[in-house]
Order: C-alpha cells, then structure tokens, then sequence
C-alpha cells in the first residue's frame, strides 16, 4: 500500500439485524467477538455506573484539596500522597490506586471571579468514597476546596458493538466487521437546516472518500502526511500492534501506537467500549497516516477520575518531550443529571485540567455529542437539541468543539445543537460522519471528531508553531457554510474544508497588496505599537497639522488630530500599556538645513523648536485628514530580509517605503503615504547619509524637485 493511500474499504460480514430493531447502548455493550463482557447494559436513557461503591450510601467523588505550603508543582506523587493521609479528612477515604492530580493554577479561560479564586490556588484533586451524609462536612473543613460527583462518562458513538470476523492483525487497512447501531429515536422535529441524515447505518463513501472530499489529498500532495505529529487519542482503548491483548479478547490491532496510559497496559484493551477506540484511531490515521498515536484509555472506570489522570498524563509528556500534539476525545455526558456540578461549572477540575492541556500547546478537540433535536440518541432522555446537548468542558470557549454532516453535506439530525452549557457559540464547525473506516459505517460525532483531529495534525506537521486560538480561527474562517448566513447554532461555521485550512495557515510568506488607510498626508510617518495587534500611526497632514489613526485587532479607526500645532517629523514612542509619547519638531524655514545635535537640542526655539504630547487612556482628537496606504504580511509566516532585499522594496518612481529626507520647494504635492510591515525579528539597518552644507543641501533638492 502506498504511503498516502487510504485504508480500503473491504466489508466483511452481512447485517443480521434489521433497521428497525432496537439494539443495545456503546456503554457496557458486549465487547468484540471473542471479548468478556464488561458489564450489563444500561437501559436506554439511564445513567450508566461509573467507579466503585463502598459501603451502603457512600460512593465515588472527586475531592480538591488546599496543599500546604511547600507542596508545589515540583512535588511527586508520592510526596502529595503523603501530605494527603496527613490532613485526616472526616468521612473520607482517598482512593489508594488513584494519586494526586495537582491543578497548581488557575489556567486561561477561567474568567472574572473564578479565575481570581483560583489564581494563586496550590491544590491538588484525590479521587475518595465518601458517605452521602458527610459531604457537607467534608466541605467545611479548611483544607477542602469542593467535593463533586465523579460523574460517569460515555463514548459519543451509535455503534453498539462488532460482529463478523476480524481480520488478520497485518491488515489493519480493511474494515472490521459490521456494527450494529443505536436505533436513534424517530425524527422528533423537522430538520433544523437543509435536509438531514437519520441513518448513521448507511455508510456515505468509503473513509479515502472523505479524505478527497476534505480535500486531504491536496494537503499530502505537499508532502504533508502526518510525520512527526502524535495524536493521543483518549477513548475506550486501542489495541496496538506489537502490544500482548488482554487475555479473552481477540480482534485486529491498529499500527503506529507508540505509547499511552494506562502506563502499563495501554494498547492492551479496546473492548470496554465496542472498538469505539479503534474506529477513533483508524479515523486519525485516514487523514494523517505517518502520525503516531497514545491510547489514552480512559474506559476502565468510564468516568472524570479516569479522564482527568489521562489529561494530567497527557500534561506531564508533553512537558518532557512535546507530544501529544493533539488530544481527540468521541466521548462525554449525555444528562445534566450525569454530573450536575461539572456539566454547567467552568471551574470543574477537569474543565481547568483541559484548559491546563491547552496552555501547554496541546491542541485539543471534543465532540459536540449525539443529543441534537430532531434524532436524539436514546440515552439523551429529555436533554435534547439547542442549549440542552453540549455539557461540560466539550463546549468550553477554547476548545474546539465538532458537530457531523455527511460527504452530501447533509447536517446529521443527532449531532448536538448550541448553545452549549458553557459558551454560547458552539459547535465551533461540522466535520464529516457515516463512512466505511473501521466500521462498515463510523458513525456518531464521534467519527466526525478524529477526522477533524487528523486534519489538525497535518496543520501542526504544516505549522509547528500553530496554536489552539489559530487552529480554530483557521478552521472557522475557511468553513463551508451550509445553514443561515454566518454562524449557526446547529453546523457552527460550517463544514470542515481541510485543504482551505491548511493553506490559511500555511500560506507562503509574500507581501499583501497595498491597502487604503484614506486621506492625504505630505511627510512625517511614524507608527509604533504598545499591545499585541495595535499600531498607532502619527502622520502630518496637508495643513502641516500631527494626526492620529490606529489599528485596534480589527478595523483601522478614522483619522484624528492630537494637536493643532504645524509640526514635522513625528516620532511616538509607547512605554506602556494605552500610554504614547509623540515627539515632533515645528516647521523651520525651507532654506535651513535641519541640524539637531545634544547641546543645540535645548537651546532650538521658534520655528525649530522640539514638541512633546503624550497620551494615557484617552482618545487623541477626532478630527478628519488625509489619505494614507498600509502594505501588511501575514502574521502567521516569517520572513528574514536582509540589506539586499530592503535595497529592492522601494526607491524613487515607485511607491516610497523610507521616510524621505528631502523638503519641497515652492507647490508642495500631496505624496500618498506608504506602509509595508516586516517580519517582527528583523531589525531594519538604515543607513543615513551625512549632512551637507545647507546651500549644497538646497541644490540637490531642487535638482530632485526639476528631476521628477
């Protein structure tokens, strides 16, 4: 198989049920043939248990706990674990298998008052049974912060399990039996956008398919495949090629795992949640097939402790050696009822464990979910469509949160609707389900994510600098729309255009056209910039007078004027943040050659005089001026320009790029002021020539003026 070519679309065994049957929930299915089964089904809209009970009325909560000083980042499990036992909390019995998770700080994203409780927090969360009677309790004493549900978790998939016979373990490109589905409940509303897919059973195109359609195929025809990137993929588990299988469970292993947590016996396992992992990793690897993938197996418990060590894993390598690169994650809560202190809490432990990932650089991709309004999965119960189906940290601000259409670009009537708990604007986009990958159809969003995943890590391999922030305003940007103009509350952005995203942020570094700032302006262009995205420009106009524009991230506002006082030459100088000094010197006769040395410098009166305004918070006038011409580089490519090439960007006859050092005799016209942009950690060497006698000075300036 070629090394781009996509994992074939060959089907094994026939379906058995039919369309209409009812077959069981993902959690706690029966595994792959051949696998132990984990545990009994829930029933369809019934919470499913998670963690261990203890005695009658206690039960499994994660616990955060104040640290006492000299417990800090740098300490280890052990030493936390210690400190822990030490603080003899009433009713509370910590978890011995389960050490310390630290959360050190509060991380971005947690705004107003949540943040500034936490900003200076040294805590750490412990995963303990506690009787129900003691919570409140617990609560008071000094050194705990909260106590919360150890909610349960389950895989965002419509698959319930695999039938047929898998394939040898060498051949992980076909397709491994077909899977039984979900009956998702009968269309209960009309389709909220164009026409709708109800039938997650029928595969639309084969996973290469997909890869076309995305427009991958463009992406790897620049050699961009993959290499390089790791994808942790935090699931039901992976069965990895190379790795013993758990003893009583059989079936295909995935290639290119290379490591993951369980520390001990990743790549082990992928039963507990039908293969749903290995649909996740296969659906990775369609769209980037040099990455390498962690199996992140958080199944085990099937609840927040399990995904909160994995995030906290994910943390610690990526601190040792700079992967994961991303972090895809098919799974979630379908209730409010499942975790009624995280689904709405941006302050929930593992929300901030998230936001953690993402401060580090991890890139981090969740599902929206499958309770969208007009087919919701039976275990939604009554939390179904807008604001009742995006919980918890899958709809947090930062995160990049994916919804489902299929190749036809029919929006998937399960996939959950915005608002989400914590953030209004969710689903961010749609990516593509319902296609033969591992599955004879990966359905869900939970397929729609790993191949959002995958088109990510081709833009990390493209970029390796490219961040959260950047990844999704690419994406976003460049989407498909496909509902009401601009965002939408049930397809986000749109859908998922990979080879437009690619290029947004991997552009190659040339110069953008010239752009209008409007009005006139003879001399005088300084620009300076006090905050990241703002640029402040000082230019004199056509009555000599100082004006003022600036770029505040978005729009470039009008023209203003700090002062009516004829000047020339003005150069601002920012210090702090909304704080410039502008410094400008009043017009000298045409006849004197400028001359401004240390000890003339304070002796200078009228019309030579040196001038100062200074601004602090407040808005420098507004009256109108001139025409002026900014020339911008993408912000996201550097470029190194050395002498040779600033000597080419402009001279005379062309549009001036240096501020000219000559004046006008006689008619002054208007010259269009010019702006390029260069590379941040250039310096620019400008080599001034000496000042000659002011007759000679004179002379060449009218031979210029004769000259053109």
């Amino acid at each position: 198989m070629d090394d781009r070519e996509m994992p074939a679309a060959a089907m094994n065994a026939g379906r058995d049920e039919s369309e209409s049957e009812m077959p069981r929930s993902t959690m706690g299915a029966e595994p792959a043939e051949g696998a132990a089964a984990q545990e009994t089904a829930p029933a369809m809209g019934e919470m499913p248990m998670s963690g261990t009970a203890g005695a009658s009325g206690a039960r499994q909560f994660l616990v955060e706990l104040r640290l006492p000083s000299g417990n800090g980042e740098q300490a280890t499990a052990d030493s936390l674990g210690a400190t822990v036992e030490s603080l003899d909390l009433p009713g509370m019995h910590a978890e011995p298998g389960f050490p310390p998770v630290p959360l050190t700080s509060a991380p971005g994203g947690l705004a107003g008052d949540a943040g500034a409780d936490l900003a200076d927090a040294n805590t750490v969360v412990v995963l303990a049974t506690v009787d129900d009677d003691r919570v409140a309790e617990l609560e008071q004493h000094p050194a705990v912060v909260k106590v919360y549900v150890n909610g349960p978790v389950a895989a965002f998939s419509v698959t319930a399990e695999r039938t047929g016979t898998a394939p040898p373990a060498e051949a992980p490109e076909e397709i491994h039996g077909t899977a039984p589905f979900l009956k998702v409940t009968e269309a209960m509303a009309a389709c909220p956008i164009g026409t709708c897919d109800y039938s997650p059973r029928t595969a639309k195109g084969t996973i290469a398919d997909v890869a076309t359609y995305l427009g991958v195929n463009g992406i790897w025809g620049k050699g961009i495949d993959g290499s390089g990137i790791v994808v942790g993929v935090v699931d039901g588990g992976i069965r990895a090629a190379g790795r013993p299988i758990k003893q009583g469970e059989s079936g295909a292993q995935l290639a290119r795992v290379i490591g993951g947590w369980p520390v001990a016996s990743w790549g082990t396992t992928a039963a507990a949640w039908g293969d749903h992992g290995m649909m996740c990793g296969t659906d990775v690897l369609g769209m980037a097939p040099k990455a390498q993938l962690y199996d992140l197996r958080i199944s085990d418990g099937g609840a927040l402790s399990d995904a909160l060590q994995a995030f906290q894993w994910a943390i610690d390598r990526h601190r040792a050696d700079g992967t994961p690169h991303v972090l895809t994650n098919s799974w979630g809560m379908f209730q409010e009822t499942w975790a009624p202190d995280y689904v709405k809490n941006p302050t929930h432990p593992f929300t901030r464990k998230v936001l953690e990932a993402i401060d580090e650089g991890i890139l981090v991709l969740f599902a929206a979910g499958n309770c969208g309004g007009s087919c919701p999965d039976g275990r939604c119960g009554g939390d179904t469509g807008p604001g009742r189906s995006i919980w918890g940290a899958n709809g947090h601000e930062r995160v990049i949160t994916v919804g489902a259409v299929n190749r036809n670009e029919q929006f998937v009537g399960y996939s959950s609707q915005g608002p989400a708990a914590l953030h209004p604007d969710k689903p961010d986009f749609c990516s593509v389900t319902h296609f033969k990958g591992w599955f004879d159809s990966d359905s869900g969003t939970s397929a729609a994510t790993p191949i959002a995943a995958g088109v990510v890590a081709l833009m990390k391999q493209g970029v390796p600098g490219l961040t959260q922030s950047q990844a999704l305003s690419a994406i976003k940007s460049t989407a498909k729309d496909i509902g009401p103009a601009g965002f939408d509350r049930h397809s986000g952005a749109g859908i998922l255009r990979a080879k437009a995203a690619y290029d947004e942020v991997a552009r190659p570094a040339a110069w953008s056209g010239w752009e209008s700032l409007g009005g006139f302006c003879t001399d005088g262009v300084g620009v300076s910039s006090w905050a990241p995205n703002r640029l402040d420009c000082f230019v004199v106009g056509n009555d000599r007078q100082l004006f003022h524009k600036w770029w505040d991230g978005s729009v470039w506002t009008r023209l203003g004027g700090p002062g009516r006082a004829p000047v020339q030459q003005p150069a601002p100088s920012p210090w702090g943040p909304d704080r410039i000094d502008v410094f400008a010197s009043r017009r000298r006769p045409r006849h004197v050659a400028p001359v401004v040395g240390r000890q003339r410098l304070a002796r200078l009166g009228e019309p030579g005089r040196v001038l100062h305004r200074r601004r602090g918070g407040v808005v420098l006038g507004t009256e109108p001026a001139g025409l002026l011409r900014r020339r911008q580089r993408p912000a996201a490519v550097p470029q190194v320009v050395g002498r040779q090439r600033l000597a080419r960007l402009g001279g005379p006859g062309r549009a001036p790029v240096q501020q000219p050092r000559r004046r006008l005799l006689g008619a002054r016209p208007h010259r269009r002021l010019r702006h390029r942009r260069r590379p941040r950690h250039v310096a620019q060497v400008v080599r001034l020539t000496a000042a000659g006698r002011p007759g000679r000075a004179a002379r060449q300036r009218r031979a210029a003026l004769r000259h053109g």
